[in-house]
């Protein structure tokens, strides 16, 4: 569920058990969660869908027991404005504002003896001075007391869009709002299956009940983007967070989200992030 939010879609549900245990109440509030944060994202009455398709970017930390920082994703230096040798050995307080700062001082005592993982609001500060707000932040206890890893979900400030009457829904011709809602539907199909492989834009537009042409511009039109660039983009996500964040083999990951091959997917990995999989740091 946590990978689904933090690429964007928000539609995604667990299937409820029907079983009065602490499973089934672990299941409803990350339900709950999911929804509260379409709402956040995807207010009713008013249409962004460039910037809601962007915005949503997840960093992660991993920590000594102390809290200095041993380890960050790629997206941290990139979000928060510090270069790799800023950011490493230096405690993680240091990027938060004062007042959550002070917050996290005073929650320090009940995360250290908290097995499971913490929720809270956290508010960084880039290298720029400019506080940057997260959506959702947890921090979990690794095993063996060897630290803490921290994720945080936050937009990313360098992408946010000026308002724009054109995606205002009141605005928006009859026919736009519908063609918007069409290509939310194909966003968030894409997204729940990049396990498997892409359909063509011929079988897509089956499934939509549209046509090649009109999927193809409308897609470009609301994302930025082309499907399949959009589907490859959002694997190769996945892919670095599962290669940072666990000890999955590369092959296997390769395979989990519908590479055909390792070198193939070694050559998309390293056009898009610069470096091979095998290069990456891993847990």
């Amino acid at each position: 569920m946590l990978l689904e939010m933090a690429s964007g879609n928000f539609d995604e549900r667990i299937p409820r058990t029907t079983q009065d245990d602490e499973l089934e109440s672990v299941v409803i509030l990350v339900n709950m969660l999911a929804e509260e944060m379409k709402e956040s994202l995807f207010p009713k009455g008013y249409l962004n869908l460039h910037h809601l398709q962007n915005a949503p970017v997840s960093i992660s930390f991993i920590t000594e027991s102390d809290f200095t920082i041993r380890e960050m994703s790629f997206t941290c230096m990139r979000i928060l404005g510090y270069a790799t040798k800023e950011i490493q050995h230096l405690s993680f307080q240091d990027l938060l504002t004062e007042d959550c700062k002070a917050n996290l001082v005073n929650l320090k005592k009940s995360i250290l003896s908290n097995e499971d993982s913490s929720l809270l609001t956290l508010t960084y500060k880039s290298s720029a001075g400019n506080e940057i707000a997260t959506l959702f932040s947890s921090i979990e206890r690794l095993q063996e007391n060897n630290g803490f890893i921290i994720h945080s979900i936050v937009n990313h400030p360098e992408i946010d869009l000026p308002f724009n009457e054109d995606y205002h829904s009141k605005r928006l011709p009859k026919t736009r709002r519908t063609e918007a809602k069409l290509m939310q539907q194909v966003y968030d199909y894409i997204l729940a299956h990049l396990e498997a492989p892409l359909p063509t834009l011929k079988e897509l537009s089956r499934m939509f009940g549209t046509n090649e042409y009109k999927l193809k511009e409308g897609f470009r039109h609301f994302f930025n983007t082309s499907i399949y660039q959009f589907y490859n983009d959002e694997r190769l996500k996945r892919c670095y967070l599962l290669i940072r964040e666990t000890t999955i083999p590369l092959k296997q990951i390769a395979y989990m989200y519908g590479f055909n091959s390792y070198p193939s997917f070694s050559k998309a990995f390293k056009k898009q992030y610069g470096v091979a999989p095998s290069s990456c740091n891993r847990k």
